[in-house]
């Protein structure tokens, strides 16, 4: 996948729905009551870099996200703005879930940063999951990032298991930019609290991705890893945080400590 600055974590993706808070997906669990109609959050995340150049100020995101239940699926829409080597970009996304046939799913994302100096103009994902019997299930993606110079297509494919209140998950991306074709992987621990959106995650992934490396914006091929942890939990029925610690590491570029804090709401 292309690492984007505005979304630190690679494998982030490892994140089925309904989504979280940030636009995480959040694959379904056993939930302990009806879903709330509408969910919430609003995040801002800091990346602190370890170089003292002007080229390397810390990174930043802002996002707030709006997301409706419905029967048979979810719909949420979300505001972002990104900061990046002393630039900015704003932007929206739609994220959209579907229930299918038995035992599938669907999740289209589609996001657009007018005037991107830093981000793709348009960035579209669609994600098909199939349960299979005894826990277990798979997924297919398609990822298209339009940028001015190159686009860059990214394919994926995933395999998950849950296992009492735990969802394990690893997936693997071939992503392509002007003819060159780069593998990465990713793995997720995940333990739901109590419904799909409380939850307790480990991931980390590693190895040669599409990334963001300046203005325009400059895309390279670099060798990446990532590790991160994540907890989101409602403290009320109504009210919740959401915190995560991450390190990511792009080929030779100073190491990245990120930091995100969030408020949930539900209703």
């Amino acid at each position: 996948m292309v690492v984007l600055a505005a979304f630190a974590a690679a494998g982030a993706e490892a994140q089925a729905p309904p989504v979280g808070a940030g636009g995480g997906p959040v694959p379904p669990a056993p939930a302990d009551g009806p879903p709330a109609q509408w969910f919430a959050s609003v995040a801002y995340q800091r990346e602190f870099i370890d170089s003292d150049l002007p080229q390397w100020e810390d990174w930043s995101l802002a996002q707030a996200l709006v997301l409706r239940d419905f029967a048979a699926g979810a719909l949420g829409v979300e505001l972002f703005r990104a900061g990046r080597f002393r630039t900015h970009d704003e932007g929206f996304a739609v994220d959209g879930y579907r229930n299918l046939w038995a035992g599938a799913y669907a999740n289209v994302r589609v996001r657009v940063t007018p005037d991107a100096d830093l981000l793709p103009s348009v960035d579209g994902r669609g994600e098909l999951f199939q349960s299979l019997p005894g826990g277990w299930e798979v997924s297919g993606s398609y990822w298209v990032m339009d940028f001015d110079r190159h686009d860059v297509q990214v394919a994926g494919a995933g395999v998950a298991h849950y296992r009492g209140n735990w969802y394990l998950r690893q997936t693997a991306t071939l992503s392509r930019l002007a003819g060159e074709s780069s593998l990465a992987t990713a793995v997720t621990a995940r333990r739901f609290l109590a419904g799909a959106r409380e939850f307790v995650e480990v991931a980390g992934g590693l190895g040669r991705e599409a990334v963001i490396l300046g203005e325009g914006p400059r895309v390279e091929s670099r060798d990446t890893g990532f590790v991160q942890g994540r907890v989101q939990r409602f403290l009320t029925p109504r009210w919740g945080l959401t915190g995560a610690v991450s390190y990511n590491r792009f080929e030779g570029t100073p190491g990245r400590l990120g930091v995100t804090l969030g408020l949930l709401a539900r209703f």
